[in-house]
């Protein structure tokens, strides 16, 4: 069996109980939710609701209809973006951001005249707060920024960089890509306005979920990014004005939805607790092993903050090595700039053509890590990196 170690991408194997309720909603009542009072269609509703809850619990939202659905972190990004920024508002993100944040910011600058301000970071993928607060103009609107690099794993200081964004009236948008799930997050401690999430990831979901959490501070400036059926208002002409409606046209995807919940559910499991401790460990345990290998480099998460850790082979591109580690070892991992392509840079991985990512996620086993240690080590070996 290959070892999968590209859960930053997407969690992989799920949960059982993730596929029996996938299983359960599409043969049972994955029917329009919102649409009709019968009672297949309550039953989905129901289920939608609790998803809805669950998820204004987990992040300490002051409502359950502050949690838009979303299809992904990256439509709950877009939606975001540009339902919030008009022409002549000026924003700030970093060189951390994935392209769903810095493709929607960098089109908004040519086709909206939206003013788009991009800060660095250090070595390990760290922002300074400071070097945000140096660029706040008096038209910043918003300042966008990932909790944790997808590359190197290192968190961000979203809570001194939320009082910053307070302070000036800013709104704050907050990447969760990498953390939700994995950990505690309170959007009125960090004090952001807007988070933007995967389901698919660290909340154990399936692919095509998401969520955005919008605050009460800014929702009314925040335009919708579909328009359409939201099953209630039918005979008005103009959008709900009211939320999770009002960023929730078309069907929603009800097994999806009923999926992530079933992922909740297992994260507050006591199965999920012990496996979460493990998660730690493993993650505590490759970085360790990593740094003791002679010929790579090792960039950011050393002391594994996050399950997601980046390195190269002196002398060899990052493409190459992922194609040894799944031809030679089946080790199944994430080569390249992993969609965030100013971090590079940075870290000086620009060379290697990006980085070699290790991400284990809850089901990984301290075996699989030492294997995939023992690959490296073999690789460089072969690779003569480590004379």
């Amino acid at each position: 069996m290959p070892i999968y170690l590209d859960n930053a991408a997407t969690s992989f194997p799920k949960p059982e109980s993730v596929y029996v309720a996938i299983e359960k909603a599409n043969r049972e009542y994955a029917v329009s939710a919102g649409r009709g009072k019968y009672q297949r269609a309550n039953d989905s509703d129901r289920r939608i609701s609790q998803a809805r809850n669950g998820l204004a619990q987990l992040i300490g939202a002051d409502s359950a209809n502050q949690i838009s659905f979303a299809f992904s972190g990256t439509d709950a990004l877009s939606t975001a973006i540009f339902g919030y920024l008009k022409p002549g508002d000026h924003v700030i993100a970093s060189a951390v951001d994935h392209t769903s944040v810095l493709r929607p910011l960098w089109h908004l600058e040519r086709e909206r005249q939206v003013d788009v301000t991009i800060v660095g970071c250090d070595s390990m993928g760290v922002v300074d707060p400071r070097e945000i607060e140096s660029e706040i103009k008096s038209n910043t609107k918003l300042v966008c920024l990932t909790h944790a690099s997808n590359v190197t794993g290192a968190i961000q200081p979203v809570a001194d960089i939320g009082t910053l964004c307070k302070s000036k009236d800013i709104a704050f948008l907050l990447d969760a890509a990498q953390t939700l799930g994995h950990l505690p997050i309170d959007v009125t401690k960090v004090q952001c306005d807007f988070l933007a999430a995967p389901g698919h990831k660290g909340l154990l979901g399936p692919l095509g979920t998401g969520l955005l959490y919008t605050s009460s501070n800014v929702v009314n400036d925040c335009q919708p990014l579909r328009f359409g059926g939201t099953g209630s208002t039918g005979n008005e002409t103009d959008q709900p004005t009211n939320y999770p409606q009002k960023f929730e046209s078309g069907n929603l995807n009800v097994p999806g939805i009923v999926g992530l919940l079933a992922g909740l559910n297992w994260l507050e499991s006591d199965q999920s607790t012990e496996l979460n401790a493990n998660l730690k460990s493993i993650s505590r345990r490759l970085a360790d092993g990593m740094s003791k290998i002679k010929g790579i480099v090792v960039y950011g998460n050393k002391l594994a903050q996050t399950p997601t850790i980046s390195f190269n082979v002196q002398g060899v591109d990052c493409q190459t090595i992922g194609m040894l580690l799944d031809s030679q070892f089946q080790i199944e991992c994430r080569t390249g700039l992993h969609c965030a392509p100013l971090i590079h840079e940075k870290i000086d991985s620009t060379s290697f053509g990006g980085t070699v990512r290790f991400s284990p996620g809850v089901f990984t086993t301290e075996t699989e890590i030492d294997e995939a240690l023992k690959a490296v080590e073999t690789i460089v070996a072969e690779m003569g990196a480590s004379k």
